[in-house]
């Protein structure tokens, strides 16, 4: 595939009439024998055989550098692009001009041309010199959530014999792309939620012991079962000892979202309240980050992957918290929903340990079922609740029948 394809506007009719004129005026200068009548002839033909040379090798070898990128911003924050393109033709290109669109997840106040629905249009002057590099910056204002590509990178610049312009499509993808994450929205009442169970956790207090893992002995006491006596301790102290295991808890969460809502009429529609959503499972994932709580997430937005919907594995730290920001930060409107119940049934299928399960959007009555299921797995099932702005967590009442 070429990296660059060349537009020339009307450049065969321009040169079909120049072509014309030349003929024409060598013909009846030969007619009427006029010599003079061959100066413009000659220099109308000097002309096209400098127009045709100069469209052959003007831009005929750009170079636009495109290594693979992703810049992470949180919104308000400021960056800027740097372009740079070399001109490794003898003939230097004047009076040029890049355009490219943007997302509308960035803005910038430099060379902004026009904006269209979801992208900017960006026009940046940019003039190269024969064997050398030019370079153009853009600086860059995060605005709101989303993964902002440059698309549609265009170079035009005028043709120093004729008027019309030549236009270079760069045909590849740009690889640098923008990724702007999440802006938190807070959550009342998270303290509350977690299911304690027997996990890998390590806990002071807990009703849940690993006995895979003891920690030393203590002195036996009536109420200790018989196979807990440390028979090689109490044989060195003459004492009967009890085999003390480390105490571990699970308070692992899923972070179940539905983008989804439901009509009157049960028609499935991409709810308004998307992008609050999302800010509120980005304040789930701060929060898990932060007390060492273990989580997975699920979006049902459908994306090509082994998982027909955006997913992210259990784990913890910052590392998978960066993650999760770039999960939230990828979810985009012109995706395709995955219903609420067809997701809520796959994870059926996945769980494999009491936990708590959080669900952040509605829930319709064809999912009900399901929460049925958990709770009979002693799986605890919280809904995320909101009156005005006041967000808060608790126990999902299946008696309310529409969610």
């Amino acid at each position: 595939m070429k990296v660059w394809k060349k537009y020339d506007g009307q450049s065969e009719r321009y040169y079909d009439g120049l072509l014309a004129v030349v003929v024409l005026t060598g013909l009846i200068g030969f007619i009427i024998n006029q010599p003079l009548l061959f100066v413009p002839t000659g220099l109308l033909l000097s002309l096209l055989l400098a127009s045709k040379l100069y469209d052959r090798f003007s831009g005929s070898n750009l170079h636009l550098h495109d290594s693979k990128r992703s810049i992470r911003l949180f919104p308000g924050d400021a960056t800027h692009l740097s372009i740079r393109m070399n001109n490794l033709s003898r003939i230097p290109v004047l009076n040029g001009m890049l355009t490219f669109q943007i997302d509308k997840s960035v803005r910038s106040s430099g060379g902004m041309e026009r904006g269209g629905n979801d992208e900017l249009s960006y026009r940046l002057p940019l003039s190269l010199i024969s064997h050398g590099e030019s370079e153009v910056d853009l600086p860059i204002q995060a605005e709101s959530r989303g993964v902002a590509k440059i698309k549609g990178v265009m170079f035009s610049y005028p043709h120093l014999l004729r008027f019309s312009p030549i236009k270079m499509e760069y045909n590849p993808t740009y690889n640098t792309e923008f990724i702007v994450y999440p802006k938190p929205k807070k959550i009342h009442g998270i303290d509350e939620v977690f299911h304690m169970s027997m996990g890998e956790h390590p806990a002071s207090l807990s009703p849940f012991e690993d006995i895979l893992t003891p920690i030393g002995t203590r002195d036996y006491v009536p109420s200790d079962p018989f196979h807990r006596i440390h028979w090689k301790a109490s044989a060195k102290t003459n004492t009967l000892k009890t085999k003390v295991y480390e105490r571990q808890i699970d308070i692992s969460w899923t972070i179940l979202v539905n983008v989804t809502e439901h009509t009157r009429l049960g028609n499935e529609h991409l709810s308004p309240e998307m992008e609050d959503l999302l800010s509120y499972a980005c304040d789930l994932c701060y929060y898990a980050t932060e007390h060492g709580y273990p989580y997975e997430m699920v979006v049902n937005m459908r994306r090509p992957h082994q998982k027909p919907y955006f997913y992210q594995s259990e784990g913890e730290g910052n590392q998978h918290l960066r993650d999760s920001l770039e999960l939230l930060a990828r979810v985009e409107k012109k995706q395709i929903p995955l219903p609420m119940n067809e997701m809520m049934y796959r994870l059926s299928h996945q769980f494999y340990k009491q936990k708590t399960v959080i669900i952040l959007g509605e829930v319709p009555d064809q999912s009900l079922p399901y929460v049925k299921q958990w709770e009979a797995k002693g799986i605890r099932v919280i809904r995320l609740y909101v009156e005005d702005t006041f967000a808060t967590l608790a126990p999902i009442r299946l008696k309310e029948g529409q969610l």
